[in-house]
């Protein structure tokens, strides 16, 4: 395994300033990767977390090291594409922390049986997946929502008093009530052939991000989503330990203007500022977290990709699993 692969940033529970500090949340996909990344910062922030996973013993797990470190968590396991579950994490996160003020939805079950065209998918696994990617995310604001309105403000928002700058009048509106952070992917902005599932429910999470955003304005929750590049999670580790070489690695750094790929503390700090004070005048942004992956004119990259190739014809990437004899 190429020696730059570490998953690191995780921040110490009880060595920074908290400021989601009397705050309540839900990660689900919550047990490893970039939920577990999340979910860990969050706690780290101050923020009492709920994991929510299908994975139990790594989300015990993630539960687990969270306590130790100084913080407050719990888990449940469930498939939060299903309505059931997603009405209990709401309810579960209530019942243990008295309210809830972030949900942050990450979970997916990966694209096994959904690669393909819309020629070569099943109707079976288009819904499936669909469920998953986008169903999921409506079901959770759907039980999340109304449990952010009971809960209102954490009594750590000090109300600012509403007059002076501009033209501020009558009765000021709800803030702070709410965050939601929706996972979609620089897949969701840029789309990849033969993955009509995971590019079309991707993209479909942005366009559900700013639906939500304008809808859950006027309450004080905002509603934002991040893109994540490559992001190089426990399991990624594992299938370059197993597939990939320096030299395959070295080639997927290049195709970022930071020459690195990204690790899950780099999408949890991203989500830690949405989920923050800081953020609190920012809604319906879909952000790239991708190391400027998607910014750069393509023609440029191929050439550069060639040339590397070329230099390093012995490469060999976690992609060629299925090229491989």
């Amino acid at each position: 395994m190429p020696s730059n692969l570490k998953l690191a940033g995780d921040r110490e529970i009880m060595t920074h300033h908290k400021p989601l500090a009397g705050r309540a949340g839900i990660v689900t996909g919550g047990a490893l990767g970039i939920g577990g990344g999340t979910a860990r910062r969050l706690a780290a922030d101050g923020a009492e977390i709920l994991i929510v996973d299908i994975v139990e013993d790594a989300a015990q797990r993630n539960a687990q090291r969270i306590i130790d470190a100084g913080g407050a968590a719990s888990y449940m396991v469930g498939d939060v594409a299903q309505e059931d579950v997603a009405k209990s994490m709401v309810e579960k996160c209530v019942d243990e922390y008295g309210r809830l003020d972030i949900l942050i939805q990450n979970a997916y079950g990966g694209s096994v049986g959904r690669d393909g065209s819309a020629v070569d998918v099943e109707p079976d696994a288009w819904r499936s997946g669909m469920d998953l990617l986008v169903g999921a995310q409506f079901l959770g604001a759907k039980y999340g929502v109304p449990a952010m309105e009971a809960s209102g403000h954490p009594d750590t928002f000090e109300v600012p008093e509403w007059k002076g700058a501009g033209r501020r009048h009558g009765v000021p509106p709800k803030m702070e009530v709410g965050r939601i952070v929706n996972i979609s992917s620089v897949h969701g902005l840029l789309q990849a052939p033969r993955a009509l599932v995971y590019e079309a429910g991707k993209a479909a999470v942005v366009g559900l991000t700013r639906q939500m955003a304008v809808d859950f304005g006027p309450l004080g929750i905002t509603v934002n989503a991040i893109a994540p590049g490559h992001i190089v999670t426990e399991r990624g580790e594992a299938m370059w330990a197993e597939l990939g070489n320096d030299a395959g690695f070295g080639l997927f750094e290049r195709h970022y203007p930071v020459r690195r790929t990204g690790v899950p503390a780099d999408i949890a700090n991203a989500i830690a500022f949405f989920c923050s004070p800081d953020a609190s005048f920012i809604t319906g942004v879909v952000l790239p977290v991708d190391g400027g992956m998607s910014i750069q004119l393509q023609e440029n990259i191929v050439m550069h990709t060639k040339d590397y190739i070329v230099a390093n014809p012995d490469l060999r990437t976690h992609f060629d699993h299925g090229r491989l004899g």
